[in-house]
Order: C-alpha cells, then structure tokens, then sequence
C-alpha cells in the first residue's frame, strides 16, 4: 500500500508541477496578448492621428490651391486693367493746373505734324493722339491756352477740344464666361 501511496503522490506532484508550467505558460501567453492588443491599440491611435492630420493637410491644401488660383486670376485681371489703362490713347497728361472758381475741365487732342515736326527730335513718349487736360472758363479760352504750349507754326494741331465728361470710374465689365466662382473652383479641386 505504501508504493501505492508513493505513486500516487508521485502522479500527483507531478500533475502539480505540470499545471504550474500550463498556468505559468497561460499567464505568458494573456500578458504577450495584453503587450499585442496594447501595440495595435496604439498603432491604430497613431494611424488615426495621421489621418486627422493628413485630411487636415489636404483641406489645407486645397485651400491653398483655391487662393492661389483666385490670386492668379485676379492678377491676370489687373495685368489686363493695367494693360488697357497704360494704352497711349488712354494716357491725358495736365496741361497747367492753375484754374479758377468758373473754369471748366476741357480735353483736347494735339497732334503733330507738319514740315517743322518733321525735322525736330523724336519724342520720348509717342506723340499719337496725345491728350491734355486743361482749365479755361469756355472754348476760346482753352484754345488760346493750347495755342500758347502748341502753336501751330510748330508743327502742331487741335484735333479735338470738348468738355470733360463728368464720370466716376466704372469698374471694368468683367467677361463672365472667363470667370469661374470661388464654389465652382472649390468644387472642381475637391473633385481631382
């Protein structure tokens, strides 16, 4: 009876220390679980932080494509403004501006031409239709004025002396099938 017991507490010892090793074995295996279930948690934190930022980014930059695409138009406007503002027969240079309470704002248009201009030094600025903005109380006045700067013996002619139009600028007429609105451009950048 006695090997009976000692085998018995042989077996049993040894399933003791058999279940301690699987126990030992299960607890490694839940914490290598925990340190696995901990590093995908973190990683899917990190990959949602970088595509908060990255959908941030790409707002950003949309909107800065928007910005640059709106100043790029706007610039080529005003380059146009410019060019259509800076044609020689948009340029009125002042005559004198001493005037008087009566006097009115008279635009004329002085030419040059004639045997005397002919042989005298080339201008500087293009002579072509030049306009002068003078002051005189009616026609005559401002005739005899142009007369004195520009006598016809030298070369030069009135073409053209009226009255100022009375006129606030305009804003240029924009051409609406060239221009795109800022929803339109948003749209076609948020759809490339």
């Amino acid at each position: 009876m006695m090997a009976f017991l000692l085998t018995l507490l042989a077996v049993t010892v040894a399933a003791g220390v058999t279940g301690e090793r699987a126990w030992n074995r299960v607890a490694e295996a839940k914490a290598h679980r925990r340190q696995i279930l901990t590093r995908a948690r973190e990683q899917s934190q990190r990959i949602r932080r970088l595509a908060r930022a990255t959908y941030a980014m790409k707002q950003q930059r949309r909107h800065v494509r928007l910005t640059l695409e709106t100043l790029e138009d706007e610039c080529a406007r005003l380059e146009q403004d410019i060019k259509r503002a800076s044609r020689p027969e948009n340029r009125i240079f002042v005559l004198e501006e001493r005037r008087n309470a009566a006097d009115a704002a008279w635009l004329a248009t002085v030419e040059v031409g004639g045997t005397v201009a002919d042989s005298a030094v080339a201008a500087a600025v293009p002579w072509q239709r030049r306009q002068f903005l003078l002051w005189a109380a009616d026609d005559e006045a401002a005739r005899a004025r142009l007369e004195r700067r520009f006598p016809h013996g030298s070369g030069f002619r009135i073409t053209q002396l009226m009255l100022r139009p009375n006129h606030a600028a305009a804003p240029p007429a924009a051409t609406t099938a060239k221009l795109e609105t800022r929803a339109a451009k948003a749209a076609r950048l948020a759809a490339t």
